[in-house]
């Protein structure tokens, strides 16, 4: 029962930390942590559950856009090369996958070093608190660009910031939000380019994951407990996106940040505490 209460809250924690600026790993590098949670909770089969559901979350919140870009991009290749960048639906796949590949790279040479150097409490205090910061900062200019102007540039610069973000504490979603903003996107469209990027990203590392699975050998676990973890998730993590979407519309980052620092304080005390 602990341990599938474990996977019902690490599966929320998951789902919502995952999309919304405030780091995934900095928030599952400490629960276990602090709670003492292991066992299946804290094996790398439950790691690849939660990862897809994340998948499962972004890809069927986004699956209308992800058809009309692949769409758009067999219609231009189909007319010529010159027309796929022409045409704003087909470029922006070409900029997705581009933008992409930082963080491949980053995380396909570095995966083991991130693993096991840079996940201390105290460093991901430090980055919530610093990376907080630097969203509110960009978030405080008005911004009229669409996702439909996205050029070369933007993908540049938010994919090295989605590499950035395979450090525990600075968090995908955060970064990328930022850089996109940095580059004058309003608050909606740099959530949404956010989260179509971090979509080969998420998939990316999930398969990292079970590559590392399969190479060590499956293990008999309860196979309920993964379950439980892949669904919450999925299903948290796709509230999350529509509740985020929503709420940009109208308001800031601000309460984000706020949670940021309160966080990264608490991690940075509790470090130099214990």
């Amino acid at each position: 029962m602990e341990q599938a209460f474990a996977a019902l809250i690490l599966g929320i924690v998951q789902g919502l930390t995952e999309f919304l600026p405030i780091s995934s790993s900095g928030h599952l590098v400490v629960l276990p942590q602090i709670f003492g949670w292991g066992g299946v909770v804290g094996s790398l089969e439950f790691d690849v559950a939660l990862h897809l559901g994340s998948t499962l979350a972004v890809v069927g919140f986004f699956w209308k856009d992800w058809v009309s870009v692949f769409r758009h991009f067999v219609g231009a290749a189909i007319d010529g090369q010159q027309k796929i960048m022409s045409d704003p639906k087909s470029r922006l796949l070409v900029l997705i996958i581009a933008g992409s590949i930082p963080a491949g790279l980053v995380g396909f040479v570095f995966k083991d070093f991130i693993e096991t150097s840079v996940r201390s409490s105290l460093l991901v205090g430090f980055n919530l608190v610093f990376f907080g910061l630097l969203l509110w900062y960009v978030d405080r200019f008005a911004h009229k660009r669409g996702i439909e102007t996205v050029g070369w540039k933007d993908a540049v610069v938010v994919g090295v910031a989605q590499a950035v973000s395979l450090i525990p504490g600075v968090s995908r979603s955060g970064i990328t939000i930022s850089a996109a903003r940095s580059q004058k996107l309003k608050r909606e469209d740099a959530v949404r380019f956010s989260f179509l990027l971090s979509t080969p990203a998420i998939i990316g590392a999930g398969l990292l994951t079970f590559k590392d699975l399969v190479e060590i050998g499956f293990t008999q676990r309860s196979g309920s407990i993964f379950l439980v973890g892949f669904l919450a998730a999925a299903l948290s993590g796709w509230l999350t996106i529509k509740f985020l979407l929503n709420f940009v519309k109208n308001r800031g980052f601000t309460a984000f940040v706020i949670y940021r620092i309160l966080l990264g304080v608490f991690l940075i005390a509790w470090a130099l505490w214990t």
